[in-house]
């Protein structure tokens, strides 16, 4: 038998000895431990805000429009603005929330009779006296053509106007929104201005209606639509917004004008960053709205680190 020397002893035990410690060592990182009670002072990592945007690319933008803003409904926040928090008439804007209204509280498959106390007798391409439409097909309808028929048949037939336009401005409220109604289609009557709000507001709402009725809003990024009336297709319905193939990743769109209103529009965008973005400008004109709207979005591009 080898017997072992004094200095393999020793050898050894300095072996032994250094692996306990880096045992116990390794046992204690793996405790969870009080900093405050063992008089550690740990630095905490530093807590930076990412933003995806440079302000610079917004500085010579040119925008007709009396407000606008660009917000990011991911991180709550404005990109760029002017006078996105004064109240301003919002005209045909208002469908978007008639549309949340409906769809809040009536199913999608809701069936609206088209009643002669909805028709004005104005020019409206699908709408006639008797027909049967399902909500969610009328509401695409509505939203596209702009369709103020459209606005009043979804109002008289879910409880009344009176009772829906009551409705609405409880459903703002409900959603923390400055934003008030006195007509489902936005229009207004004498002194009565059909819808009122902020441009923060107003990004705020498509924020909500993208989110909740997606298969809604979807349909007013095409320029042309078919819908059913009466399970019969209204076919080549023209979209309002006929720029809006020029805004890349839209999701959402709705135009208004009246003559208190001036020019107004809204998109949702969503560039590829996994943020969407709201862009709304209020107070241009009806052919400067899609110009601003147009000029913003490239500035948003260019925004881009």
């Amino acid at each position: 038998m080898i017997r072992a020397s004094r200095h393999d002893y020793i050898e050894l035990s300095y072996i032994y000895g250094v692996a306990i410690v880096i045992v116990v060592f390794l046992s204690l990182l793996a405790l969870p431990m009080d900093t405050a009670k063992f008089g550690l002072i740990v630095p905490k990592a530093e807590e930076t805000e990412f933003s995806p945007y440079t302000s610079e690319a917004f500085g010579n933008v040119m925008v007709e429009a009396e407000a606008y803003i660009v917000y990011d409904l991911v991180d709550k926040k404005v990109i760029a603005q002017r006078n996105s928090s004064i109240q301003l008439p919002l005209a045909s804007i208002t469908k978007v929330m008639t549309a949340i209204t409906a769809r809040t509280h009536y199913g999608k498959e809701t069936k609206i009779t088209i009643s002669p106390a909805s028709i004005d007798e104005g020019y409206d391409l699908g709408l006639k006296k008797g027909q049967v439409w399902k909500l969610d097909e009328l509401l695409k309808y509505t939203l596209v053509f702009s369709s103020n028929d459209g606005a009043h048949a979804i109002a008289d037939g879910l409880g009344g106007r009176k009772k829906f336009i009551e409705q609405m401005n409880t459903d703002s409220a409900l959603l923390g929104l400055a934003l008030t109604f006195t007509d489902p289609a936005g229009l207004d009557e004498g002194d009565l201005i059909g819808g009122k709000g902020t441009a923060l507001d107003v990004a705020k709402l498509f924020g909500i209606a993208r989110k909740k009725y997606p298969e809604i809003f979807e349909s007013t990024t095409k320029t042309r639509l078919t819908v059913l009336a009466n399970k019969d297709p209204v076919i080549g319905i023209p979209n309002t917004n006929q720029e809006i193939t020029n805004l890349f990743g839209a999701e959402a769109s709705k135009t208004g004008f009246t003559d208190s209103a001036g020019g107004n529009l809204g998109v949702v965008v969503d560039i590829a960053l996994g943020h969407p973005v709201v862009i709304v400008v209020l107070g241009s004109t009806r052919e400067a709205r899609f110009v601003d709207t147009e000029n913003l979005y490239k500035a948003l591009l260019a925004s881009i680190k």
